[in-house]
């Protein structure tokens, strides 16, 4: 009977880890920009930013070469207090196209980047808008990649992920896992159905196109004006309007580096882990649930062989070969899923079980930071109760 559940167990997690990898190579994929016939819509790209002057010249730099007839910048400078408003001014002196804002008080309940995405939508003239963190860097086809997108497959609003740049341990530990829970809460071919239902349905506020008049139909992020996840519950908000939101990736065309270090990574993460795990209710509890059944797992066969081993059970040596095999292929799966996801050498799949745990850890942090009214603070900023 033990032999039987033993390996009716890593049967499951071997397939499970095999399916995981077989959907990783499915995910929708921004389509290639087509040639523009007629008229073309207007974009506005507005990029917040508060304290990004480690990224915000490479993202200006992206938003101002688009291969797109018709589009405008738009920046906010959202406060900052260090080089950021000087290497704006620097861009807006030689391109006549950016348009600078700069930071006004906050006003009480709303998040900074809701406000500064509110006042730059406010000014902008495009049928379209396209918000942009500071930290992406667009290549050249992006607008285009993406008003063909939007237009082939009828969406209101589309927002896409960014190629990863994981440079620092912690950065390849740790993000890989992150964006794993967030395919796990949000499956992409669930958001991206035509009848998804409001919950089902997210977007990633790094790359966000939507339709100005489904935007301001909602009043805009004033509709969010106080959700630190303002990016899932904007598409939310649209879709029960009876807006059609897509979600895609979109490595060739936009990169982001979201953080530098670990302790970045922390503050970062923390900030967003428990507002995402309550965005997504019980998909959150079951996908997150089942993704670390299969992180932790094999871990738990291998140590269940080899105590039933050193306590001289019967057969014991079988429940320890199962659980060899089930380790190596996990390991050898999560390589395969960081290699092609994230470009990282296939050895990285020791990583993945730590980058899990490490995940698990700062939701954790998040709960007791958010329950005991500590709040969470990010760039100078707390907030309580998100």
């Amino acid at each position: 009977m033990l032999i039987v559940c033993t390996s009716t167990a890593a049967l499951l997690v071997l397939a499970g880890l095999l399916y995981e990898y077989w959907r990783s190579g499915r995910l929708p994929s921004l389509v290639a920009p087509a040639d523009a016939v007629g008229a073309v819509p207007v974009v506005s790209i507005l990029i917040p930013a508060r304290n990004e002057e480690r990224g915000i010249a490479r993202c200006v730099e992206g938003a101002l070469r688009q291969r797109y007839p018709s589009y405008e910048v738009i920046v906010v400078d959202d406060g900052s207090t260090d080089a950021t408003p000087a290497i704006l001014a620097r861009y807006a002196a030689h391109h006549p196209h950016l348009r600078v804002l700069h930071g006004e008080a906050l006003p009480e309940g709303w998040t900074g980047k809701a406000f500064a995405c509110q006042r730059a939508a406010a000014v902008a003239r495009g049928e379209w808008l396209l918000f942009l963190d500071a930290d992406t860097a667009a290549a050249p086809e992006l607008l285009a990649a993406l008003l063909t997108h939007v237009q082939q497959q009828r969406l209101d609003l589309l927002s896409v992920f960014p190629f990863l740049e994981l440079d620092t341990f912690w950065e390849q530990a740790i993000l890989p896992a992150f964006r794993t829970m967030i395919r796990a809460t949000f499956p992409f071919q669930q958001a991206n159905a035509p009848a998804a239902q409001p919950g089902a349905v997210f977007a990633n506020g790094q790359c966000l196109l939507v339709r100005r008049s489904t935007y301001n139909a909602i009043g805009g992020h004033g509709a969010v004006r106080g959700d630190v996840l303002e990016d899932v519950l904007l598409a939310q908000r649209l879709r029960a309007a009876g807006a059609a939101v897509g979600v895609a990736m979109a490595d060739q065309y936009i990169r982001v580096r979201m953080y530098t270090n670990g302790r970045e990574v922390l503050e970062g993460l923390t900030k967003n882990a428990v507002a995402g795990f309550r965005s997504g209710g019980r998909r959150s509890l079951l996908g997150g649930s089942y993704q670390y059944l299969l992180a932790l797992g094999p871990f738990w066969l291998a140590l269940s062989g080899l105590w039933l081993t050193l306590s001289g059970a019967p057969l014991a040596w079988i429940v320890l070969l199962q659980a060899g095999i089930t380790l190596v292929g996990a390991l050898a799966c999560w390589g395969l899923m960081l290699h092609r996801l994230y470009r990282l050498p296939v050895a990285y799949g020791l990583l993945w079980p730590i980058g899990m745990v490490c995940y698990g850890l700062i939701l954790l942090r998040s709960v007791w930071y958010v329950t005991s009214g500590r709040g969470v603070t990010w760039k100078g900023r707390t907030y309580v109760g998100t």
